[in-house]
């Protein structure tokens, strides 16, 4: 029982983990130190809350020579607690492990998406289920502790062809909460992330395609972690 509740929160913290940052980018040094967690850079005047936005990315951690590709997507808005929140989906696919679905309600701010309010995670094959408040909220949280950089410099302003198509995009410099120094491309014309490509000595992402009309990748209805849990015992007990 504690092997298995362990694995599976490494599941959790592996999936529900992606990104949550506050429209900055995510802390690479510290994305390093949480185990299996996947890193996503967000520029923090570049992010949209576009209903239905979608854009999907190559990623590559040179540190691991790992390899995956990644899926973004903006959903439906709504109103909680007298917030203005968004859903919002990231998919991640690795060579290796099944592909996953992450799914959370956050609150919208000028600089990105900031309170989480609900998260829920679907691997590939498996019903999905509602991650507990104790994974993203608290002093002692799994994930979401991320802190972020700033734009150091806007160096030009160009159109990029990608896939058949032109945007226009800033190149741009940055630096983190660590020193480490970022180049990125970014653009307001891929929502809603805004990034065309970002690189630095620990990751490099690359767009690879974007537009609109997402639904959500989450089939059948969400059940309890602890309730998911039983369940996967239960199948396994039984075989």
């Amino acid at each position: 029982m504690l092997f298995m509740t362990k694995r599976i929160r490494r599941i959790v913290v592996w999936l529900a983990a992606v990104v949550f940052g506050a429209g900055l980018f995510v802390s690479q040094g510290q994305a390093a130190e949480i185990e299996g967690q996947r890193p996503m850079m967000i520029v923090e005047d570049a992010f949209q809350f576009t209903p239905g936005a979608w854009s999907s990315y190559y990623v590559h951690v040179r540190a691991k020579k790992e390899y995956y590709r990644m899926y973004i997507a903006t959903l439906e808005r709504l109103n909680r607690n007298g917030k203005t929140c968004s859903w919002m989906e990231v998919g991640v696919t690795t060579e290796k492990d099944p592909s996953v679905v992450t799914r959370f309600l956050v609150e919208e701010t000028r600089s990105g998406p900031g309170e989480i309010l609900d998260v829920i995670v679907q691997v590939q094959g498996y019903s999905p289920f509602t991650v507990p408040e104790s994974f993203y909220k608290g002093e002692e949280k799994d994930v979401g502790n991320f802190k972020g950089t700033s734009v150091a410099k806007r160096l030009a302003r160009r159109a990029i062809p990608i896939g058949g198509r032109s945007v226009n995009a800033w190149a741009v410099e940055a630096v983190d909460d660590r020193g480490e120094a970022l180049a990125a491309l970014v653009s307001e014309d891929v929502a809603p992330i805004g990034v065309i490509m970002a690189e630095s000595p620990l990751i490099g992402m690359y767009l690879s395609d974007w537009g609109g009309g997402a639904r959500s990748k989450i089939e059948g209805t969400p059940v309890n972690f602890y309730v998911w849990l039983m369940m996967q015992m239960g199948g396994a007990l039984s075989k």
